[in-house]
């Protein structure tokens, strides 16, 4: 390796293990003492730790490892300034702006150019910076994105090229005003100056280039001048020596070895004088099937020269039904590679969700795995507590959002007596607020509080509630008072810090989610009023946005023999078992990126890398993680929403390989039935049957038709005291608007005000001025309820006029029928030249016919039984002669109606004498039965009847004895 006549260029080929191989072939050539002064250069942090491991795995005791640093991933923060001769280089430049200054002053510029929703700008701004990021590392000339035809774009491209003109000329400007430089220049400036630095002197030391399957004009540099130093070497991964399609590889950036062959080009050096790394490892794969695999992944040209045979030893498929069954499979290979003493398997999978899928299949044996592609932080406790907190504030703590925020884990105290105290009172909290959502800010929930609380809980129990949302509400003020307008994007975040502290603590930080947390929030503090005024409703998506984009990488130290890795965590590292898990087109290789800031065309005139360049990589990618010595290939047939396209990889090896490649159907058949329970008979109808003492002996004349068709949802609310909560943050619904018509209508007729078109309305007032903090109640249901109650005015008239002069309101009773109390209220109750009218109002839908007819809507024919009895408050016995319904729609064109006869319910109302008759006797049959009888409460005894009676078929398992489950 130490020669100085020519450049010494080496490959590690796609079936051997690279860092493996590297360190070997280092240990091998070299003394301890000499590996301590060498000095690694490598693309990026992941993989100083993937060699690091290999000097560890291969030393077999102590050692001095060399030095290693990374040099070729722009995102990290590179430690360029550890070359000792770069120091006075770096003291004559001006310091790198940091990274979140630099994406929140373009965003900055976003939003003047033209402003828009800040996520959005800020989605902007991160391409722009990426951008930016290719000129620079391209060595592009700004002037360059000027020179075009006039008529060559839409006006919209000009306006966006002219833009990022003004801003790649502006940019250097921009960051020198602040005393700063960009980073890709000044990383640039560095390494064109160590490799200037050592073209002159070369220095003693050993230096290695290892890893860099792409190089920019700056680093192909630098490794042609390493490559030349008497005790250089430059190690490619995968530089395929012996592809056929090198030649014309020019045109196809999408091939494995298109990367390669430009960055040999741009090294000026040629294919042919690249050696082959001799050290080999215990982890080097087969390289029949590598050459297999790299047939198969050939240009089209060459397709028609396919060998006829392969070798696919080690290689296996597995093809899911869907990404859970995937997951499945994934773990369970895993799970079986440790039964082998020593040996290791490693998924390597862009798709996040699969990963997370894995990781949590694998804690079924709990088993704990190192994903290296970290989780990120808009995921964990730390990040979704701040983001739950912005929108609460943004949604003027609307009950949903609140509650959300009030019961996350990180909310309240963190001893676990005060913590179970918290969570007792947010429940009281949210049965108080349950149904039409209170005016928005913390008055409207404080109000509620107050006035709904009683109702629903013990006077114990509301007074807690009220002391405990006093001392919440002080606490949740800040953040009430930091969404009320558009403020700078720093002072919004300072004012989160403290408001989150007030509510969570100091635990809000701790951990690595706490702080990954807490250095966002610093960032925002010290560089987000660069991003401008941002509106409140934006605070939350923007934050969110922000948090997905920070990985929280957990300390390593969970199984050591599995782990979980990204296409670049894997690009230089190996297990004994590599799974390559999601390969379906989109995942595996990534769908292609769109640029919004410069045309595709625009991008190839200046030589910037095109979109099939990602698919290049992660080709190669996939050719070396599939040269391990046993390889699980996985793909499910469908995700989440659709079914899925396997990807391009995968559609060309298995046509190559025309069926020789084995399935492993003793893992799909595992996945299948691990989680297969034996059959469970179907359940019978539930028919409990309490004791005498437990049946009611009270019943509304409302739920007998309950009772009779669905006797065990009667048993659920009245006998097990179950009740149905109302949602949260409802809309006013029209049993609301029922009621507040009923109690309109009650003030007028109790006041005789019915009459007055003046009372009507200041009535209406008073009554819909509770509903003032719902627009839609004004806009939607004021005509409707004034309709309502001037359609009942004009027909009270029309049936004074008919006799019927006196109209009661809301009129109860009680009577004692076959040993049960049985209570009813009528709506209207009007006394006539012969008897007496029953009215109900209905502003919903009608009993059908058939369901009067069969005896299952009662209510009106009971009522009248209980008048006739003499039981209604202030109403003697008398004869009833008219039953009727009163729809209220309020409509503009049929504003209400009276059904009352034989036109609408058949025969059962030709004869009211009869219809109170049969209703008295369905009700004495069903008292009989089931409140002084032993009958079972049976469910669904009636279907026909009950259909609307459905809030506990979940409760009687319906779905079971119905013989609907699978």
């Amino acid at each position: 390796m130490g020669r100085s006549d020519r450049l010494n260029l080496f490959t590690i080929p796609s079936h051997r293990s690279f860092v493996d191989g590297l360190a070997a072939g280092l240990l091998d050539e070299t003394d301890k003492a000499e590996l301590a002064r060498t000095t690694v250069l490598l693309p990026n942090r992941r993989a100083v730790r993937a060699l690091t491991e290999a000097f560890v795995r291969l030393a077999g005791g102590a050692l001095l490892l060399p030095r290693m640093l990374p040099i070729g991933d722009v995102g990290e923060d590179e430690t360029l300034g550890a070359f000792d001769e770069l120091m006075a280089l770096e003291a004559d430049m001006p310091p790198p702006a940091d990274n979140f200054e630099r994406r929140m002053l373009l965003m900055q510029l976003v939003q003047r150019w033209q402003p828009r929703a800040a996520v959005e700008a800020l989605r902007l701004a991160d391409a722009l910076g990426r951008t930016l990021d290719q000129l620079q590392l391209e060595e592009i000339d700004p002037k360059l994105l000027l020179e075009n035809d006039e008529g060559e774009f839409g006006e919209h491209w000009k306006q966006t090229l002219t833009f990022l003109g003004i801003v790649v000329d502006q940019w250097p400007k921009i960051l020198s005003a602040s005393g700063k430089i960009d980073r890709v220049t000044r990383r640039q400036a560095l390494l064109r100056g160590i490799a200037g630095y050592w073209q002159k002197s070369s220095p003693e030391r050993r230096i290695v280039a290892a890893g860099l399957s792409s190089a920019d004009p700056a680093v192909a540099l630098l490794l042609r001048t390493v490559a030349g130093l008497p005790r250089g070497a430059v190690v490619f991964p995968g530089l395929d020596i012996a592809s056929e399609d090198w030649d014309t590889l020019d045109n196809f950036p999408g091939h494995p070895q298109a990367s390669m062959r430009q960055m040999l080009d741009r090294m000026g050096v040629t294919r042919e004088e690249v050696q082959v790394w001799p050290a080999v490892s215990p982890r080097d794969g087969p390289e029949p099937r590598v050459e297999a695999i790299v047939h198969a992944l050939a240009l089209p040209k060459s397709t028609a020269c396919w060998p006829k045979s392969s070798e696919y030893s080690g290689l296996k498929i597995v093809v899911a039904a869907n990404a859970a069954e995937e997951a499945t499979v994934i773990a369970l290979a895993m799970r079986r590679q440790l039964e082998t003493k020593g040996a290791r398997a490693a998924l390597v999978t862009p798709d996040r969700t699969l990963a997370r899928r894995v990781t949590a299949q694998l804690g079924r044996w709990q088993i704990g795995v190192d994903d290296s592609a970290g989780t990120p932080l808009s995921r964990l406790p730390s990040g979704t507590f701040l983001t739950t907190a912005l929108e609460a504030g943004s949604r003027k703590f609307a009950p949903g959002a609140l509650l959300a925020l009030l019961k996350h884990p990180l909310c309240g105290p963190e001893d676990e007596t005060g913590r179970l105290i918290w969570l007792d009172n947010v429940r009281r909290l949210d049965l108080a607020l349950r149904g039409v959502r209170p005016a928005p800010g913390l008055k409207g929930i404080s109000q509620r509080v107050q006035t709904a609380a009683k109702m629903v809980m013990s006077v114990g129990e509301a007074k807690a509630l009220e002391t405990w949302w006093r001392d919440t509400e002080t606490r949740l003020t800040p953040l009430q008072a930091m969404m009320d307008g558009p403020a700078r994007l720093g002072v919004s975040a300072d004012s989160l810090r403290a408001f989150a502290e007030g509510l969570a603590g100091e635990r809000l930080w701790r951990g690595q989610a706490g702080r990954a947390a807490s250095e966002l929030i610093a960032s925002l503090i010290a560089y987000g009023d660069a991003a401008g005024i941002i509106p409140p409703d934006d605070l939350p998506a923007l934050f969110a946005a922000m948090a997905n984009d920070v990985a929280v990488r957990p300390a390593y130290g969970k199984h050591p023999r599995l782990a979980i890795y990204g296409l670049l965590e894997a690009r230089l590292q190996r297990a004994d078992l590599m799974i390559l898990g999601g390969l379906n087109e989109g995942v595996w290789p990534a769908a292609d990126s769109f640029d919004p800031w410069l045309p595709p065309v625009i991008r190839r005139r200046l030589g910037l890398p095109a979109g099939e360049r990602s698919i290049g990589l992660a080709a190669h990618d996939f050719v070396s993680a599939a040269g391990a010595g046993a390889v699980l290939l996985t793909r499910a047939r469908r995700d989440a929403t659709a079914p899925t396209v396997p990807s391009r990889f995968w559609l060309r090896l298995t046509a190559f390989a025309d069926g020789r490649m084995s399935v492993d159907e003793g893992l799909l058949a595992a996945a299948r039935t691990i989680d297969r329970r034996p059959p469970v008979p179907s359940a019978l109808p539930p028919a409990p049957r309490p004791s005498a003492a437990q049946r009611p002996k009270k019943l509304s004349v409302t739920q007998v038709d309950r009772l009779r068709a669905d006797p065990f949802s009667f048993y659920a609310q009245t006998i097990l005291n179950l009740n149905v909560l109302d949602s949260l943050d409802a809309d006013p619904s029209a049993a609301e608007k029922g009621t507040l018509v009923h109690a309109m209508l009650e003030r007028l007729i109790e006041a005789d005000e019915l009459f007055d078109a003046g009372a009507r309305r200041r009535v209406m007032g008073e009554v819909l001025a509770e509903f003032a903090d719902q627009p839609l109640v004004g806009a939607l249901w004021r005509p409707r309820v004034e309709r309502m109650l001037d359609w009942v005015a004009e027909t009270l008239a029309m049936r004074r006029d008919m006799g019927w002069h006196m109209t009661f309101a809301e009129r109860a009773g009680t009577i004692q029928a076959s040993g049960v109390e049985l209570k009813g209220k009528a709506d209207i109750v009007q006394r006539g030249p012969d008897g007496l009218a029953i009215v109900d109002f209905k502003t919903g839908r009608l009993p059908a016919a058939r369901q009067v007819e069969a005896g299952f809507a009662l209510q009106l024919g009971l009522l009248a039984w209980i008048a006739e009895s003499g039981a209604l408050a202030d109403i003697d016995a008398t004869a009833v002669r008219e039953l009727a319904y009163w729809k209220l729609s309020g409509g503009e064109r049929a504003i209400g109606e009276m059904k009352t006869t034989a036109k609408h319910f058949a025969a059962a109302w030709n004869d009211v004498t009869a219809f109170i008759a049969m209703c008295r006797g369905v009700f004495e049959e069903v008292a009989a039965r089931y409140l002084t009888g032993s009958d079972p409460f049976e469910a669904k005894v009636h279907p026909e009847y009950a259909a609307h009676m459905h809030d506990f078929d979940h409760l009687s398992r319906l779905a079971e004895w119905q013989g609907r489950t699978r």
